[in-house]
């Protein structure tokens, strides 16, 4: 008994969640409501005053439904995988990505004396024998770069470059800085 309690301890992987962080919803927000008010206050008399509202209704529906798929999305790190799980986003609502077809991530920094907020982690991944690269990107979460970056076996592109590491972003660069095999 004692021993298939130790087995299955050792057996037990260290998993870490991390969730995403999702960005400002204010464009989206706007571009409804100001969609939805051209109706309540009666100026959709006009084909192109109505075609215009109508499409200011779409894209701030799909846009506050991407930003619904950035909240609900989270990274789980497993000793096999990075999982992603998004179960908002209804054709692949859970896709594993094995550390060993993990060729690149890139950290985009915007712009000077950038925040947390102001990164981009931007992590590539393609299946063996496909010809298809997927492509995921969240807001810089430190610790989710570092272990990505460390169980992919990735290194810098460039000996050069001034990110070396992914566990602290430069204040005074910006730019594209790339890890891979």
């Amino acid at each position: 008994m004692a021993e298939a309690a130790q087995a299955q301890a050792t057996s037990q992987e260290t998993r870490l969640i991390f969730p995403a962080r999702g960005r400002s919803v204010v464009a989206a927000m706007a571009l409804l409501v100001a969609g939805l008010l051209t109706f309540t206050m009666g100026l959709g008399d006009v084909f192109f005053v109505r075609a215009t509202a109508w499409t200011f209704v779409l894209w701030g529906a799909l846009l506050m439904y991407g930003h619904i798929i950035d909240w609900t999305t989270t990274f789980e790190v497993t000793d096999e995988a990075l999982i992603i799980r998004s179960p908002m986003r209804f054709w692949a609502p859970r896709r594993v990505w094995d550390w060993e077809h993990i060729f690149r991530v890139d950290v985009v920094v915007d712009r000077l004396e950038a925040k947390e907020e102001d990164v981009v982690i931007q992590i590539y991944y393609q299946p063996e024998g496909s010809a298809v690269i997927y492509r995921e990107d969240v807001l810089y979460i430190p610790e989710l770069a570092h272990l990505v970056v460390e169980r992919a076996g990735l290194k810098p592109a460039d000996r050069g470059q001034p990110l070396q590491s992914v566990d602290r972003i430069p204040p005074d660069v910006k730019g594209k800085f790339s890890f891979r095999k």
